[in-house]
């Protein structure tokens, strides 16, 4: 299943602007410099996905041409500024009650998978997505403001809405490191008629950190075991696995693309396990540092600041 060289893809900073990157053991070059051929000018690491078969087969060869010196040495990964990665894929679609550690924390104690559905919804890809740093804007008006580390699907391939999805999820490019950031009291905001609003409380600007990079599925033996950590502060908050996902991540995109296409680059969002601030009462504040780590995928690092 793996390709021989691990690689990964990111998107930096440089004084020019935004540059598709990737990075070999912890050395970066832009893609720009070793691979004009791939002609990712305009859309970043989003052009790959035109042909996700073939530009993995051409990042595969680079990764072990970057890996034997014939591109020069790199960049230290610790020396550049990290962007989220793609920018930016036409949907994101998320997926809620997905861990039955986190349902139970948060009071339900007979939940049965077979009788339940999960909540869906979706965020706006250009505004909510953003990368490391002091990112996150703590949203106005909000005094429950919660973390959720989540196991980020990026598709490679168009899904017509009624596929069967194989077991080999062929369809999926790869993972990400994310969050999905929540107001829970605009969530549940009491003055709404049906008492949940999912828009106003997961939709805001910056609701969706995601990177430092993205890895290809060839390096991911099982996207259903991979240890999932989340620290607020130093404090660790979640500490827990995808194997305790409810429904997989093959039967979530099943449940989605039951009547909704995916499209090459979308990202899944695939749920939080137990440890957020709705189970304890404590939420996030402006200053609060987040970093979120799943095996294999990398540490987020954010940072909440004011809205002006």
């Amino acid at each position: 299943m793996h390709a021989s060289t691990r690689y990964a893809l990111c998107t930096i900073e440089t004084p020019t602007g935004s540059a598709p990157a990737i990075m070999v053991a912890d050395k970066i070059w832009e893609l720009a410099e070793v691979a004009p051929n791939l002609d990712l000018a305009q859309g970043g690491l989003m052009a790959l996905f035109e042909d996700w078969e073939a530009s993995s087969k051409h990042l595969s060869a680079l990764a072990g041409d970057l890996a034997k010196g014939n591109h020069g040495v790199g960049v230290k990964a610790a020396s550049l500024t990290f962007q989220t990665p793609l920018q930016f894929p036409p949907k994101i679609i998320c997926a809620g009650t997905n861990y039955i550690d986190h349902i139970e924390a948060v009071g339900y104690s007979s939940f049965s998978k077979e009788d339940n559905i999960p909540a869906m919804f979706m965020k706006p890809p250009r505004t909510a997505l953003v990368g490391p740093g002091k990112t996150v804007r703590f949203p106005t008006g909000s005094t429950q403001f919660d973390w959720e580390i989540e196991l980020g699907v990026v598709i490679g391939k168009e899904v017509p809405a009624g596929s069967k999805i194989s077991s080999n999820l062929d369809m999926v490019a790869g993972y990400m490191t994310t969050l999905d950031m929540s107001a829970r009291d605009f969530q549940r905001n009491p003055k709404h008629f049906a008492k949940s609003d999912l828009f106003m409380g997961k939709a805001f600007d910056s609701s969706a950190p995601a990177g430092p990079y993205f890895v290809p599925a060839d390096f991911i033996d099982d996207p259903q075991n991979l240890t999932m950590k989340l620290w607020r502060n130093g404090k660790i908050e979640q500490d827990s696995n995808t194997s305790k996902m409810i429904w997989s991540v093959r039967e979530l995109l099943e449940i989605a693309t039951a009547n909704i296409s995916l499209e090459p680059g979308d990202l899944l969002l695939t749920g939080t396990p137990a440890g957020t601030g709705i189970e304890s009462g404590i939420y996030a504040d402006v200053g609060d540092v987040i970093e979120a780590e799943i095996e294999n995928l990398g540490q987020l690092r954010v940072q909440i600041y004011a809205a002006e």
